[in-house]
């Protein structure tokens, strides 16, 4: 009987220890992907702002909606250049789909990618877009076709 007992008092002890090492665990984590998810919402209803702007052909605003490093490796001549290009190619911009994001930190900051669809009146064509955390604003840091 005291055997029992001892073994009833054991694991009343350790199922403590295990939901309070449970409840530590959920204390820390649910905020951290709460917080994650806040931050890849908000980039891609930055990249959504960018394509809006790119379905109106105002090139010159989402050249600027872009991250200083963006601008330094591409010009605004540049850029104009590829989006009629790509119009030319496929027709005109129609709608921007968004898919899979993931956000990562490193040494140089915050940084989304996220996989889009752009939808032309000919075509469909697959882009990963970089987008930076540049103080409280997310801005296109980089783009490639897939």
């Amino acid at each position: 009987m005291d055997q029992v007992l001892d073994k009833k008092k054991y694991w009343l002890v350790r199922k403590r220890s295990v939901y309070f090492v449970l409840g530590l665990i959920l204390v820390v984590t649910v905020p951290i992907f709460i917080w994650l998810f806040g931050e890849m919402h908000t980039a891609g209803k930055a990249l959504d702002a960018f394509s809006q702007r790119l379905i109106a052909k105002d090139y010159d605003g989402a050249y600027s909606a872009a991250s200083e490093e963006f601008q330094s490796a591409v010009s605004k001549q540049e850029f104009v250049e590829q989006q009629t290009t790509l119009c030319a190619r496929h027709g005109s911009l129609k709608a921007v789909k968004r898919g899979a994001s993931e956000t990562t930190f490193n040494s140089s900051g915050r940084f989304t990618t996220v996989d889009a669809t752009f939808v032309f009146e000919n075509a469909e064509r697959q882009f990963s877009f970089k987008l930076k955390k540049v103080g409280d604003a997310w801005r296109v840091y980089g783009c490639q076709e897939e």
